[in-house]
C-alpha cells in the first residue's frame, strides 16, 4: 500500500484527500519510481473543477520526481537507483508511480530535488510549442505571455537560449522583477500597460512567435502583434475557449495559428520529446542557464493547502510537493 493524493468530488482544494491505495506494479516497458517531490499543473485544477475528465486511476499528477525502484522486461534506459524526472498522463500525486521508461528524464544529483519536480511537464510543453510548434529559429523575436508562470517561465528563458529576442508579459512589479532576474530581456505589465501597443511601439514589424495562455479571448489582438509568416501557439485558455479571429487579416499575414496540448499526443511522440528535452533542456537546468522557479513547497500532508496556493493570484512559479 501507499500515500495517494485523490479527488473526492469535484470543487475546491478541499475535495483532494489523502488515502492509502495500492502500490502500482509496472508493465513490460515501465519502471517504478519511489516519487520524492511533484509539481503541480493547471490541468490538475481543471480535473478538480470538473472542467476536464480526471485521469483514468483516479491518482491525478503529470510529473514527479524521484528514483527508480524496479523496471521490468522492455525498460530500456533508467536502471534501478537512477534518479529522473517523469512525464505522467496521471499518478504523479502518490509515494510510487508506474510510468513507460521512455518518459524518464535522468536528472543529475547537484540539481535540488525540488526544482527537478518543476521541470518535466514545463520543459516538455516549452520544447514541444517553441520548437516543433512555434518552430523558433535564432534572431527571432518571441512573446511569451505568462512569463511568470510555471510553463511560461521556462519557455521564455528556452527561447532565450535558442538566440530568440524575448518579450514576456507579466503583471505587478514582483512577477516583473522575477522575469528581469531569470533575464528575460523585455517585460511588459500586463496589468500597467497595452500588451500589443507596447509590443508595436518596441517592434513595430511584430513579432515572429507568440506563446499565448489566454485562449479565444486573446485570438484577434495576438494575431494583430505577428509579422508576417508569424506563428501563434495557444497552450491554454485562462481568459475562456471562444474568440473572434479575421481570417483574411490572417491571411494577408500568411501566419498561422496553431494549439497544442500534451495530452493529445500519443506515447511514442512523448516519449521522443523526452529525448530531446533530456539532450538539450536538461543541461541548462543544471548548468544554469534555466532556472526552474518554486513559489512554494507543501508536504504530501499539505495538499489542500498547496491547490489553494496554486490558484492564489500572488503565486511566482510552480508549486511543488515533497512525499518524504
Amino acid at each position: 500500500m501507499m500515500r495517494a493524493a485523490r479527488f473526492h468530488g469535484q470543487g475546491g482544494p478541499d475535495v483532494v484527500r489523502i488515502d492509502e491505495v495500492p502500490r502500482p506494479v509496472p508493465a513490460p516497458g515501465e519502471v517504478l519510481v519511489r516519487v520524492s517531490a511533484f509539481g503541480l499543473n493547471n490541468a490538475e485544477v481543471l480535473q478538480r473543477r470538473g472542467v476536464v475528465p480526471a485521469p483514468a486511476g483516479g491518482v491525478p499528477g503529470l510529473e514527479c520526481v524521484g528514483r527508480v525502484v524496479e523496471t521490468r522486461a522492455g525498460a530500456d534506459g533508467p536502471a534501478v537507483g537512477d534518479r529522473v524526472g517523469v512525464l505522467l498522463r496521471g499518478g504523479g500525486y502518490a509515494d510510487y508511480v508506474a510510468a513507460p521508461a521512455g518518459a524518464c528524464l535522468p536528472v543529475p544529483d547537484d540539481v535540488d530535488e525540488v526544482k527537478a519536480a518543476a521541470v518535466p511537464e514545463a520543459a516538455v510543453t516549452a520544447w514541444w510549442n517553441l520548437v516543433h510548434r512555434g518552430r523558433v529559429r535564432s534572431g527571432e523575436r518571441v512573446l511569451v505571455h505568462g512569463a511568470a508562470g510555471g510553463v511560461g517561465m521556462l519557455a521564455a528563458q528556452l527561447a532565450r537560449e535558442l538566440g530568440a529576442e524575448v518579450i514576456g508579459t507579466a503583471r505587478g512589479a514582483a512577477k516583473v522583477g522575477l522575469c528581469r532576474q531569470l533575464k528575460v530581456p523585455h517585460v511588459i505589465d500586463y496589468g500597467a500597460d497595452d500588451v500589443a501597443a507596447a509590443v508595436l511601439r518596441q517592434f513595430p514589424g511584430g513579432v515572429d512567435v507568440i506563446l499565448d495562455n489566454q485562449g479565444g479571448p486573446a485570438l484577434e489582438r495576438n494575431v494583430g502583434m505577428l509579422a508576417p509568416l508569424g506563428r501563434l501557439v495557444i497552450v491554454g485558455t485562462q481568459a475562456g475557449p471562444v474568440g473572434e479571429l479575421d481570417v483574411g487579416r490572417l491571411m494577408g499575414l500568411g501566419a498561422e495559428v496553431s494549439s497544442s496540448s500534451l495530452g493529445k499526443l500519443d506515447d511514442a511522440r512523448r516519449v521522443a520529446l523526452c529525448a530531446e528535452v533530456g539532450e538539450r533542456v536538461l543541461p541548462l537546468v543544471a548548468s544554469g542557464g534555466i532556472v526552474p522557479v518554486v513559489d512554494s513547497v507543501f508536504p504530501l500532508s499539505g495538499i489542500v493547502a498547496a491547490h489553494a496556493r496554486f490558484e492564489h493570484p500572488e503565486r511566482i512559479g510552480k508549486v511543488v510537493v515533497t512525499t518524504g
